[in-house]
This record gives C-alpha cells, structure tokens and sequence, in this order.
C-alpha cells in the first residue's frame, strides 16, 4: 500500500535530516577550535553544499537510466552517520573538510528520495508532495537542532555528532523496509541520453533551479554559516545558539506546512516575491541586533520565509517533466541550488574576514531580495512569451 510507503519513507527522512542537523548549531564552534580564520569555517562548512552540488545531478540521471533507487537510498543515508563519525574523530580542519564532504556526499539521496515518494502521489498533486516530504526534512531539523545545546551540556561537542551516527542507522533500516519497485524495461527504455540532454535546456526546470541557488546562499551564508557565530559573539551559550536554530527550522517547518495548503489556490510568484523579501528583512535584522534577544525574531523571519520558497522552487522544477525524467530534473534542481549551498558559507566567511560578520549579513540580505527576484521575472517574461508564441502558432 502507499499509505505505508508514504509513512515510512515520511520517518526515514525525518531521523536522515535529524542525523545531518543534530550538531550544525555547534559545527562552526568545532571548527572554530581548529583555527582561527573565518574563511577556513566557511570552507569546512561549504563542503557539504559543494559535494551536493557535485553529486546530485549524477545521481538523478543514474537513477532515471538504470531504474533504481533503493540502493542509493540506502547508501546515501548510511553516509550520513559515516561522516558524523569522521568530523567527531578529527582533530585538524582537513579531516573536518572530509567529514563535511561525506555529508554532503550523503545529501545526494534527496534526489531519488523525493522522486520517490513524489512517485506514491498522482501527477496533480506534485508539489503537495515535495512540500509534505519538505516538511518531513524540516521536522527532522527541528528536532536535530533542538537536541544541540542539550547533547553538548552532557556530552560536549562529540555526543551530537555520536548521535547523528544512531539516527543515519535507525534511517538506513526503515529505508531498507520500505518496498520501492524498479522501474520496468518500458519506463527505462523512454529514456535515452538525448532526453536526458533535453532536460538541460528546459527553463521551467532551470529557472526554479537557479533561483532556489540564490535563495539557499542567504540562508547558508547566514542562517546555517555564521548566526550561531554571530549569537555567540552576543553572549550567547550553546544551548541559546541551538535554540535559535530551532526556532528557525520551527518556523520553516510550519511554512513548509502552510504552502501545501496554499499552493492550491495560486499566487505562487506574489509569495516568492514576499518570502524574498522577508528574508532579507530577518537577515538585517539581524545584522543590526545588540543583544541576543533580537536574533530569535530574526530566525523566526528568515525560517518562514525559507519555509515558502524552497518546497514552491522545488515542486516548480519538476511540475512538468514526465515521471520518465524527474529524477534528472530533480537532480539537476538540487545540484544547481546546492551551489549556493557550497557558496552561501564560503564567500560568507570570506566576506565576513573583510568586513566582520554583522557587514555580510547586510550584504547578504540584499543580494538575496535582488538576485532571486530578478531571476524569477526574466523567467516569468520568458514563460509568457513562449505562452504567446505557442498560442499564435496554434491559430490558422
């Protein structure tokens, strides 16, 4: 039955995202016991957006061509708790660096994962999908990151991280119970590599996927990069620090909630517009803060505007591509919006080396306002004409 597909696939993916969040509030500070500059931070954190970047295209085109997803789904969650252990075992930044990366690594399984259990929904209700099993991840975060501070006060910086390897495990086993068919020699044989290719040029695939990149720099430069860096400047102790994160994933897991329900109705780019430009408005604010008190505000802002446009971006990309490809579009959504993931810390710490953390953050916010909207009218003026164009050449 796909009721009890749905249901264990909703649990894998909650323990996976708890096991790749439980010790983010604490990561910077771990690293930052390491060494003294910023930019080596940002470095250690941007590996896990750069090897998504890096693998998950790869692995939707593999998963569209071969008909299987199971033993990614498999291996990909398990290295979750792989490179949990790595990072609790390092002691210089390089083995940090590859810790991080195997986490990213492991974040390449979103990509059959959301095809997947998009797969147990009929075609119209798509984006309900995306942002259901969104909000699986976001919960799965919430959780995570709630434990942080109280992991640390019993156990210190390495129990959040031995944790994280028990819920990639307990993941692993619900996923290896779940029965997920291989596609049939005729869904693999209406894939090829020249509609494979033809998925790279559509732009209701790549427009989404690009603005999703704009969007996830902002939220990695500053939400999952330097705020608990920024809050520890402030006064802030560890069990604060992963409060605010908390808040944040609470307020993007009750957005993720709330567009399933209003996507239905419409005015998906008047809420893109809005989310945008409450980011922004939460990351000034930030920026601006004097004492901790402001930040948890500021989270809440940036948590739900994060919460609108990421499940929308997501269910926008893959809306229209056959169920023969989607893995492919999705692939390539995530890849492509993973780069703003490897980006958002890196040139965030090295911004934040030259102009102090509270700087970024500005700068940050209105790149984030500007470059996603931007992005989102050229593609909505580009849908139009192609609309008119089809249109003229439909009428004699």
């Amino acid at each position: 039955m796909n009721r009890n597909r749905i249901r264990s696939l909703f649990a894998a993916s909650l323990l996976y995202f708890a096991a790749l969040y439980v010790y983010v509030p604490s990561l910077p500070a771990h690293i930052a016991e390491r060494t003294s500059s910023l930019a080596a931070v940002g470095v250690v954190l941007s590996m896990y957006g750069l090897w998504m970047a890096v693998l998950r295209m790869p692995v939707g085109v593999i998963t569209d061509a071969t008909g299987r997803n199971k033993p990614y789904l498999v291996a990909g969650v398990l290295l979750a708790g792989v490179g949990a252990v790595v990072m609790v075992l390092g002691r210089s930044v390089g083995t940090l660096a590859v810790g991080r990366s195997l986490t990213g690594a492991s974040a390449a399984v979103w990509v059959p994962m959301m095809v997947v259990f998009a797969g147990f929904y009929p075609p119209e209700r798509t984006i309900f999908a995306t942002s259901l099993l969104s909000f699986a991840g976001s919960f799965g975060q919430m959780i995570g990151t709630g434990c942080t501070g109280f992991l640390e006060a019993h156990g210190g910086h390495e129990l959040p991280f031995i944790v994280a390897a028990a819920l990639a495990l307990a993941a692993t086993l619900i996923v290896l119970s779940v029965r997920i068919p291989r596609k049939d020699a005729a869904h693999r044989s209406m894939v090829s590599g020249r509609s494979i290719l033809a998925i790279f040029g559509r732009g209701d695939v790549l427009i989404p996927s690009f603005t999703n990149a704009l969007c996830q720099f902002g939220v990695w430069a500053i939400t999952f990069g330097f705020m608990p860096l920024l809050a520890r400047q402030l006064g802030a102790g560890s069990v604060v620090v992963s409060l605010i994160m908390s808040l944040n994933i609470v307020a993007n897991t009750a957005a993720n909630l709330l567009a399933t329900m209003i996507v239905r109705r419409g005015g998906k780019g008047i809420i893109l517009y809005g989310s945008f430009v409450a980011f922004a408005a939460g990351a000034v604010m930030a920026a601006a803060a004097r004492s901790v008190a402001p930040l948890f505000i500021s989270t809440v802002i940036m948590g739900l505007a994060n919460g609108m446009f990421f499940p929308i971006l997501l269910g926008l990309s893959i809306e229209r591509v056959d169920v023969f490809h989607r893995s492919t579009a999705m692939g390539i959504h995530q890849s492509v919006y993973a780069i703003g993931m490897f980006c958002g810390p890196w040139i965030g710490g090295i911004l934040a080396d030259a102009v102090g953390i509270r700087m970024m953050f500005v700068i940050v916010a209105a790149f984030s306002v500007a470059a996603p909207s931007a992005l989102i009218s050229f593609g909505r003026s580009v849908a139009s004409a192609a609309d008119r164009q089809q249109a003229s050449q439909g009428n004699p």
